[in-house]
């Protein structure tokens, strides 16, 4: 079973004590992507991301500063890096070295400079979407860039069940037709006004705790997930098909 994710524009490079690392696998693709924003200046920076001036000083200089072979002094292991609300929930700081390791072999988290990456692979600062219209050789997005790539490394992770966890920016950029795995998608839905709905703010809370549920219990069968009953949710079979899991809450 492997799990997938997506990354949070929030990120945390302060100094953390875990040593355990590996690099990220697809080195020539982020040079590439990074060289052409390296080429743009503030103000088309600003534009093409649609962010803040601030944010955008803030991205320019990051980009700026991003290095082909990186030093140690600059980089963090992805799953302590990120700091969006799902991350906060996985809280990957509370994980001794064996339930890392499992981590390391059952998630990834999908990217849009580094395409797909292992908890552990050691990352720069950077902000970048996936759904960018980013135009690198003959593709006009990121998505249509990355596609063939991400889709053959989850091929060759995982051959049996790809959960997903991630948002639909980030499954777009999955050729979904050509993985050899069944793909499960799970959702968490709210009550409101006798209707099941997703709240955004919830269900990230939600996927975050689920993942974290999965590492304290080393889950690698799919339909032990069915048994999680954290912060309310439980799973319902009446909405829920054989491809997409829904878990709610009253």
């Amino acid at each position: 079973m492997l799990v997938i994710l997506s990354p949070s524009k929030t990120q945390n490079f302060s100094a953390y004590s875990f040593r355990g690392s590996t690099n990220p696998r697809f080195k020539k693709q982020t040079n590439e992507i990074v060289a052409i924003l390296k080429n743009m200046n503030k103000d088309e920076i600003f534009s093409f991301m649609s962010i803040s001036q601030k944010l955008g000083i803030e991205t320019y200089r990051n980009i700026q500063k991003f290095q082909n072979n990186p030093s140690n002094g600059i980089t963090k292991q992805a799953i302590f890096a990120y700091t969006g609300e799902v991350f906060n929930k996985i809280n990957p700081q509370s994980f001794n070295g064996d339930e890392l390791n499992f981590c390391q072999s059952h998630f990834r988290i999908l990217s849009g400079v580094y395409g797909v990456l292992r908890p552990l692979d050691l990352i720069q600062p950077y902000r970048l979407e996936m759904a960018s219209k980013l135009k690198i050789r003959n593709s006009k997005s990121l998505t249509k860039f990355w596609e063939k790539t991400i889709t053959a490394t989850l091929n060759n992770d995982e051959k049996n069940i790809v959960i997903n966890l991630a948002s639909k920016e980030y499954i777009n950029s999955i050729q979904l037709d050509q993985l050899k795995a069944k793909f499960i998608s799970i959702q968490f839905k709210e009550l409101k006004n006798n209707e099941y709905k997703v709240v955004g703010i919830y269900a990230k809370k939600a996927r975050g705790k689920m993942i974290h549920y999965i590492v304290k219990n080393f889950i690698s069968n799919p339909n032990l997930l069915k048994n999680y009953t954290e912060s309310g949710y439980t799973f319902n079979s009446s909405i829920s098909t054989e491809n997409d899991w829904v878990f709610t809450r009253d």
